[in-house]
């Protein structure tokens, strides 16, 4: 079992120490370093290379290049971002640039330890709070009675349309997988690959191109 090293990096020193506390006790992680200090980012990202950087998303609008310069230093490190309170445009943005997660800071311990071996193992952690109003929001752009071509069908599987119905119905990814018979982990990993099948960026392009292209009924 690989230790998961994990580079803390926020202002909020409260955080930090409740964050680091919470996983002192997990054998799987290790915090190998932690700073509250913006210009410390790159450089400790660079000396520890870390498995996951848990980012505060403070950051992101004094340096709005930041994930950039980390994907580029460390490409094999994968960046969780925390924030007080996540918005929908902030988190799309993230995870534009390849962010591979996005949590609150106040989350339960628990959720935490989940969120950071998920995207340690190559899934995605989003709200599904987030997908529910993405794709609440494309339902409503469709045109009344509009149907697809089946070229454009093509570009979601089966499956995923089904998801795509059932979430905006409001079904959490447990209600979703208990219908499917699926892990709810199943069903994120649905949910991150609709939005890349639509092959667009951000949340704008995602829903007038989707609206345009897809039907979900």
């Amino acid at each position: 079992m690989d230790i998961v090293t994990v580079l803390l990096a926020s202002p909020d020193r409260t955080f930090r120490l409740g964050l680091r506390d919470g996983l002192a006790g997990v054998r799987r992680f290790q915090v190998i370093s932690e700073t509250g200090t913006l210009r410390q980012v790159q450089v400790l990202a660079a000396g520890w290379n870390p498995a996951l950087i848990v980012l505060d998303a403070v950051w992101l609008q004094a340096a709005p290049d930041l994930l950039s310069r980390l994907s580029t230093l460390r490409p094999d490190s994968r960046v969780m971002l925390c924030a007080d309170t996540l918005s929908a445009p902030e988190v799309l943005a993230a995870v534009e640039q390849g962010v591979r997660g996005c949590i609150a800071k106040a989350a339960p311990a628990g959720t935490w330890r989940r969120a950071l071996l998920a995207v340690h193992e190559g899934e995605v952690w989003i709200p599904r709070w987030l997908l529910v109003e993405a794709l609440s929001d494309l339902l409503q752009l469709m045109p009344s009675g509009w149907l697809p071509t089946a070229a454009q069908l093509e570009r979601l599987t089966e499956r995923q349309r089904e998801i795509v119905r059932w979430v905006a119905q409001g079904l959490s990814n447990k209600e979703i997988g208990r219908r499917l018979g699926i892990s709810p982990t199943t069903v994120k990993t649905h949910l991150h690959n609709i939005f890349e099948r639509v092959g667009v960026s951000g949340r704008q392009r995602l829903l007038v191109q989707t609206g345009q292209q897809q039907s979900v009924a």
